[in-house]
């Protein structure tokens, strides 16, 4: 059966005059494109990163041999575990666009030993939209462990002027990077709209890699008009002639594929080993093992009854790609597929070894796996984190909390992580929206670090402890998230510190003044910064409504402190 690419090249030579122009104004052969130097900076020596864990908000979590790399919202946090444990902020560093990244958050991370990738994006500011479009910022990389970074932009990678770029896209809105991986000096990147680029030569030069091959971009059905025109003429031309049916069911896919063709440059993930790359796009999974000379496509497949036949792809959306190195010296590619348009899918996470035959298992998709050497593999998913002990036949979900400080982690989970500490041990770390957990004994006991903005305590109205990320304007205590939805299992947590020990009583309070939670009442805490969490119920156990509260923080020694937050379910 033609693939996409081979039906974009068997126009009819008449037909091909018809589009020569169209053609030779979007198109071009997959070349080295020129040099696209470095257009950010090397850090600032001025500039030191930030102490401390900044950022809540995980997006990715990757240990790269030598470090722990953590995405947030507002930066790339570093820990070394050969000199700390990562439970204190003093084992973190923290760096951000003043230290070379690009602008907003980390969207796609990957590192192995002193070297770092990371891919950012930022909300646009235009109006009238339900949602605010993402921006991509371009791609910034450390060799020395973060002690100095290039960046490169969006702009200067899709810089349309050098061949292979030609076709777009031509802005960085709605272009962001959400994938990387990381071959000795090759680094594969997966954009959303600018399809998959790779650099051979670590960042000096680029090329664009289409999924499934072909010589141009397509961004939509109108981009392939005229190629969908003359397949259907075909078709429709060995329908009267009376051709072979087969013949004319194979032209059909070829249609299919063509208009598919804008969903399978839109990539969202990616993994790479020596001449294998594996590409996890909007229409499916692709495969090469000829470094994108050729190409294999992995999808749902149906029956004549748009069910879907057993053995292949669940879902046609390739939200995460990961490798698993067995004990016994297989090579599995494990696939979180999401669903997209059309019947038949099912969001589960699969698995395959040969690239040919998949085993769809667990009860939703995946956005990151943990292997563990053996029949344990970890998830993050939107459910939560998810745990098999037996290679998929069944699946559980963890409960993240740490005991201690009574914190939980909620879905969802995106970046799970396991390897060995310098003693032996094995850790396991999961990050999700709302912080990032560590577990030393298989995930049955749970330290979160959620390092919150640090107030001045109540008490004595000091800092407790090191770190950069504190609150200078004088606030004592505040809630996060504000808003907070309880319908959606979120939790509000009240953070303040104490110097020394005492008796901490919450009170929460509607817009009225009326009082509808006593959150804790003359509880002892221990000097510190601490948090308590609230649930959205009234001390009857009934959900508040959405809107303002107010809440007050009060210690046995008179000491007080107020604060606000919204309701919004």
């Amino acid at each position: 059966m033609p693939d996409a690419s081979e039906a974009l090249r068997r126009r009819p030579p008449a037909a091909a005059l018809l589009v020569l122009v169209f053609l030779a104004s979007i198109s071009g052969p997959l070349r080295l494109a020129e040099a696209a130097l470095p257009t950010g900076f090397h850090q600032d020596q001025s500039s030191q990163p930030l102490t401390g864990l900044v950022g809540t908000s995980i997006t990715d979590v990757v240990f790269s041999g030598r470090f722990l790399w953590v995405a947030t919202e507002r930066g790339l946090a570093r820990l070394d575990p050969a000199t700390g444990s990562g439970l204190v902020q003093d084992d973190w560093l923290t760096f951000t666009e003043a230290n070379g990244l690009g602008r907003g958050s980390v969207s796609a991370l990957a590192a192995s030993g002193d070297t770092v990738w990371a891919a950012t994006l930022f909300d646009s500011l235009a109006t009238g939209l339900d949602r605010p479009h993402p921006v991509g910022s371009g791609l910034a990389w450390s060799v020395d462990g973060g002690l100095s970074w290039d960046h490169i932009t969006n702009e200067a990678l899709f810089d349309t002027l050098r061949p292979g770029f030609e076709g777009g896209p031509f802005t960085p809105v709605q272009n962001p990077c959400f994938g990387l991986t990381l071959d000795g000096d090759t680094i594969w990147a997966a954009f959303w709209s600018g399809s998959t680029v790779r650099s051979t030569d670590f960042g000096r030069t680029w090329e664009r890699v289409l999924p499934g091959g072909g010589d141009r971009i397509v961004f939509g059905v109108a981009d392939v008009e005229i190629d969908l025109g003359i397949l259907q003429f075909e078709a429709d031309s060995l329908v009267t002639a009376g051709a072979d049916a087969t013949q004319i069911a194979q032209i059909r896919a070829a249609i299919d594929s063509v208009a598919a063709l804008s969903l399978l440059h839109r990539t969202f993930s990616v993994t790479a080993w020596g001449d294998t790359v594996w590409i996890g796009t909007a229409s499916g999974v692709v495969s090469s093992f000829d470094s994108g000379s050729t190409w294999r496509t992995h999808k749902v497949r149906l029956n004549d009854f748009d069910e879907p036949l057993p053995g292949n792809l669940s879902g046609n959306w390739g939200l995460a790609i990961e490798r698993e190195l067995t004990a016994d010296g297989r090579s599995l590619v494990w696939v979180g597929a999401g669903v997209t348009e059309g019947p038949g899918q099912v969001g589960a996470m699969n698995v395959t070894e040969d690239g040919i035959t998949w085993q769809a298992t667990g009860p939703t998709f995946a956005w990151d796996f943990a292997f563990t050497g053996g029949d344990t593999i970890w998830a993050g998913s939107d459910a939560g984190l998810l745990m098999t002990p037996d290679r998929g036949d069944n699946w559980f979900l963890a409960e993240v909390e740490d005991l201690v400080s009574r914190d939980i982690l909620l879905p969802t989970f995106v970046g799970v992580e396991r390897f060995a500490l310098p003693d032996g041990s094995m850790a396991l770390w999961a990050g999700a929206e709302n912080g990032l957990g560590r577990s030393i004994d298989g995930g049955r006991t749970w330290t979160i670090l959620s390092f919150p903005l640090m107030t001045r305590s109540l008490d004595s109205g000091e800092f407790i402890g090191a770190g950069d990320f504190r609150d200078l304007d004088g606030v004592r205590a505040y809630a996060a998230p504000s808003p907070f939805a309880p319908s959606q299992g979120q939790l509000c947590r009240f953070v303040y510190s104490l110097a020394d020990d005492a008796r901490v009583t919450i009170e929460i309070y509607d817009f009225a003044s009326r009082k509808v939670r006593t959150l804790v009442d003359g509880v002892d805490r221990g000097g510190g910064n601490r948090g308590e969490n609230w649930d959205g119920l009234d001390d009857e156990g009934r959900a508040v409504a959405n809107g303002v509260y107010f809440f007050r923080v009060e210690t046995d020694g008179g000491d007080r402190a107020f604060g606000n937050l919204v309701v919004l379910d």
